[in-house]
């Protein structure tokens, strides 16, 4: 018992001894935390801001099914299809698509059913897919290639999506940079001037980089004209790059 009060009047001196002090200032945006003197760490501001900048797509990334059915053989649908795969694959190389902008994603065969209101099922045939996911460099000539795929495989293929791209997004990514370093910094200042310390040199920084997708452009098989075939447009619009920084700065006094 004697040695069980002694250790708890040790724990109760550990305990009263641990002294932190420390000042947290925080506001919806920036995100920022000042320490006060007697804190354990050095005294610091960080400050988060986001700079963004636009960039326009130059490459976009296609999206190809190709189907085929048969009313008795499943084995026949899956030749029909590889048969329409190999005329899209040649159309693709033909437009100057490298082999290593093509990879096949999908492969399915299978019973095709025709469902009723009731719930019922009828069996009438089978189908078969494959589906390619193919890159397009050129967003230029991205829609006269697909239009030359769809002509070449005729009813067999289906474009299921296109998504335009940015290949190079590091102009963007740098302009966005430097927009986040000038609010960061202005941000810096500001709360150094409303609560009267010295900012010092920079203690830190931390980056997280973004780009908000583009919305999949649906695609349809473009519609001949009365002297030529039409080439199917493709609008590259705007996409945006954002990056986020965490600056850390000394507090000098």
């Amino acid at each position: 018992m004697h040695y069980w009060s002694m250790t708890r009047r040790s724990l109760v001196v550990l305990a009263s001894g641990v002294v932190a002090a420390t000042l947290v200032l925080s506001a919806c945006a920036p995100n920022t935390t000042v320490m006060a003197p007697g804190a354990a760490s050095a005294r610091t501001v960080s400050v988060a801001a986001t700079g963004t900048a636009d960039a326009t797509p130059d490459a976009a990334r296609a999206s190809i099914t190709i189907e085929t059915t048969d009313p008795a053989s499943a084995q026949a649908a899956q030749e029909a299809a590889a048969a329409a795969t190999t005329v899209v694959l040649d159309g693709l190389k033909v437009a100057g698509v490298d082999e290593k902008d093509i990879a096949t994603q999908a492969v399915n065969v299978g019973p095709a059913y025709d469902y009723t209101s009731e719930g019922g099922q009828t069996l009438i045939g089978y189908r078969a897919t494959q589906t390619l996911t193919v890159t397009l460099r050129d967003l230029a000539t991205a829609g006269a290639t697909l239009d030359s795929v769809v002509n070449a495989a005729g009813n067999a293929v289906r474009i299921d999506s296109l998504e335009p791209f940015v290949t190079d997004p590091s102009a963007a990514t740098e302009k966005a940079r430097a927009q986040a370093v000038e609010i960061a910094t202005e941000q810096a200042k500001q709360y150094a001037e409303l609560l009267g310390f010295t900012l010092g040199a920079v203690a830190s920084v931390s980056e997280a980089t973004s780009a908000s997708p583009m919305p999949p452009v649906a695609f349809a098989e473009a519609a001949p004209s009365a002297e030529k075939d039409v080439t199917t447009p493709i609008q590259a619009g705007t996409t945006q790059v954002s990056v986020t920084l965490n600056v850390a700065w000394m507090i000098e006094d």
